[in-house]
């Protein structure tokens, strides 16, 4: 009787095993919200936000290994601001469950981000998760994002809607 249930206990951790499957998460370009004359004002060190961005690339795929997601697609947007502390949200359809959304945003938090001089840098990734298509969306819009818009002076001026968002303490 103990081997039989030994036996039922390996096939059905196997079984379960089988049914995990790793995420294929894609990345694509990186989307700017400022120019390149703003970030030069900021004295952005350009291969530590390529070092940044690809770290980032590791701990978002690295937090969706063996999740339970539908396809989908959008963006990460990133903002780091000079005294050391970053923001994330994520723009993605379909909106990716909240302990996915929660697992990649930590992850992106507990990072170190690049050097930033003054003010705030924000930026997004293109992200595919589960399918090879990218999204078409030209400009990434987190919902938060969208709400705030309204509210500020310069819905185009994306400092004024991130501080909206989130204040610097």
């Amino acid at each position: 009787m103990k081997r039989l249930l030994a036996m039922f206990l390996c096939c059905s951790l196997f079984m379960l095993a089988g049914c995990q499957k790793n995420v294929q998460v894609r990345f694509d370009s990186v989307y700017f919200f400022q120019t390149e004359e703003d970030l030069q004002k900021r004295k952005i060190n350009l291969e530590q936000l390529s070092q940044y961005t690809r770290t980032l690339q590791t701990q978002v795929a690295n937090a969706m290994q063996k999740g339970q997601t539908t396809p989908g697609n959008g963006y990460v947007v990133v903002a780091v601001r000079s005294d050391q502390e970053v923001a994330v949200w994520l723009d993605m359809e379909p909106a990716l469950h909240e302990y996915y959304d929660y697992e990649i945003v930590e992850a992106i938090k507990k990072m170190r981000p690049f050097d930033v001089d003054s003010g705030i840098v924000v930026f997004a990734i293109k992200m595919a998760i589960d399918t090879p298509k990218h999204t078409t969306k030209a400009i990434p819009e987190p919902k938060d994002w969208i709400a705030a818009k309204k509210k500020v002076g310069d819905p185009n001026d994306v400092e004024q809607i991130v501080l909206s968002i989130w204040p610097e303490e």
